[in-house]
């Protein structure tokens, strides 16, 4: 059964790692209750990993095994996904005030690269991974494009104040590589 299951995935639009996480998913399923594919076993599985797991991982590991009995024709059998509570606030946000002491320390410790990567941050929304992507070119055209997941676009811009000329954070490696000094 997985074998065909992995069969079918290889037909689907999913990346890579969605398949090897709907695999697991079966896998894990066919670890406890053998190939028995039942209503009860279906249930006491969701169970099982609602007790165990956080919702996030429970609502992957059931859309992998939705996705299984999709392949075998068993929509009818699909099992509903629990609900997530959505958090209304930020985590891990540092305050305004913790923000402009940590430039203060920065630029008095001499600590000016790390000075200018904390203000480019904050200026452009940027993150960290997305920070090291930054080429020459991008600086020039005052923005960068990303693909995030599902394909969506995500345009970053540059500000003209961070774009001229001798900006004193941005080093230029080579014509295609910029980075903060």
């Amino acid at each position: 059964m997985i074998d065909t299951f992995k069969k079918y995935l290889s037909g689907t639009n999913l990346s890579e790692n969605t398949q090897e996480s709907y695999l697991f998913a079966v896998k894990q399923y066919h670890k406890r209750y053998d190939d028995k594919l039942t209503k009860k076993n279906l249930r006491d599985y969701k169970i099982w990993l609602i007790e165990n797991f956080s919702p996030k991982t429970v609502n992957l590991r059931l859309r992998g095994i939705n996705c299984l009995l999709e392949s075998l024709g068993k929509e009818q059998w699909k099992l509903t996904f629990v609900k997530v509570q959505q958090k209304l606030f930020l985590e891990n946000v540092i305050s305004e005030a913790d923000y402009v002491y940590f430039k203060k320390r920065l630029k008095k410790d001499g600590e000016m690269s790390w000075y200018f990567v904390i203000r480019f941050l904050v200026a452009t929304d940027v993150r960290v991974s997305e920070l090291i992507q930054f080429k020459v070119e991008h600086v020039k055209a005052g923005y960068f494009d990303l693909y995030a997941k599902g394909g969506k676009l995500r345009r970053i811009y540059i500000q003209k104040g961070y774009r001229k000329k001798p900006f004193l954070g941005w080093k230029i490696v080579s014509e295609k590589v910029a980075f903060f000094f």
